[in-house]
């Protein structure tokens, strides 16, 4: 897929940002920082004065009182999904100076207007931090995001999107899918000790983020070679090798998988994992067979590779 780099753009970083926010809103967008409020505020008053005049000159105060009222409702509203528009535009161009490169593929008209359709009547700032990484993350990868997601965000609320983060947080990612590791021989609820219950499960469920079936299990390829292989699991910035000695075989691990939205909003969460979960994890799968080593991720790379802390081999004598 062809690359422009963002500093390249004819000194014009943002200029593809503009042009989508522009596809989305219907008219040229011009940044809030270089529209000046006084202009708005006398358009504002114009429309005001104006309809005012118009219906006292044909006496009718009761209707000029009525339009007004309904001017003043409607240039309000107005105001406040710009402001909206304009507070995620400042968000998502902060995150692109941070995006050294972005795709040539424009992004789909009829998704920035749904986009903004949705994204102009977003006031709460956590919220709107949300939508503004899905906004870069599109601008950068046009196709990331379905339709589907923005409508299952469109009713997302602030407590929905703080329980999908906590559970993002012991997302753990094995062959580019991730999946939360269910616990082996545990009684009770295994997730409650690392704040993900068995109530998050059920809400994040019934909005459309996990699915629904708790009974999956993920296997393991067996090593039929007369050599160790390798299986990396990776969580936020800690990667577990998974060391598999020679002709071992396949390993079941029970999970809760992601829905495809779910998958798609875990791009865009920085995930702070938790040590002692992975640990339990790798420990539960330690055996005769099979070993864990443990490093940090300290720089990741556009193809894929990463450098790292040196490998930390995980036993229970270095566990809590």
């Amino acid at each position: 897929m062809p690359e422009i780099n963002l500093i390249k753009l004819d000194g014009k970083p943002l200029e593809k940002l503009i042009e989508v926010i522009s596809n989305g809103i219907g008219t040229l967008y011009r940044p809030r920082s270089i529209r000046k409020d006084a202009d708005a505020k006398a358009y504002e008053i114009g429309i005001l004065e104006n309809a005012k005049a118009k219906a006292l000159s044909e006496g009718k105060e009761l209707e000029a009182e009525t339009y007004i009222r309904i001017q003043e409702r409607l240039i309000f509203k107005e105001t406040e999904r710009q402001n909206n528009i304009d507070s995620i535009a400042e968000k998502t161009a902060n995150q692109l100076e941070n995006e050294p490169i972005i795709s040539e593929k424009p992004v789909d008209k009829d998704w920035t207007k749904r986009f903004f359709n949705i994204a102009q009547d977003v006031s709460n700032e956590e919220m709107q931090n949300l939508w503004s990484r899905i906004l870069t993350g599109e601008v950068v990868n046009p196709g990331s995001f379905s339709l589907r997601t923005l409508e299952l965000l469109k009713n997302l609320s602030k407590k929905e999107a703080e329980t999908f983060n906590r559970m993002a947080n012991l997302a753990i990612s094995s062959f580019n899918s991730p999946c939360i590791y269910q616990g082996k021989n545990q009684k009770g609820d295994f997730l409650n000790k690392y704040g993900s219950g068995f109530n998050d499960r059920l809400l994040l469920i019934e909005v459309g983020l996990l699915q629904p079936d708790s009974l999956i299990t993920r296997s393991l390829p067996a090593n039929e070679t007369d050599s160790e292989t390798f299986v990396y699991h990776t969580s936020g910035n800690i990667i577990l090798k998974q060391i598999l000695q020679p002709k071992s075989s396949k390993q079941k691990i029970s999970i809760y998988r992601f829905s495809n939205i779910g998958e798609e909003l875990l791009r865009i969460i920085t995930i702070e994992p938790n040590v002692e979960y992975l640990k339990e994890f790798a420990l539960a799968h330690t055996n005769q067979h099979s070993k864990f080593e443990l490093a940090y991720i300290l720089k990741k790379y556009k193809n894929g590779d990463v450098d790292h802390t040196n490998w930390e081999e995980i036993t229970n004598a270095n566990t809590v």
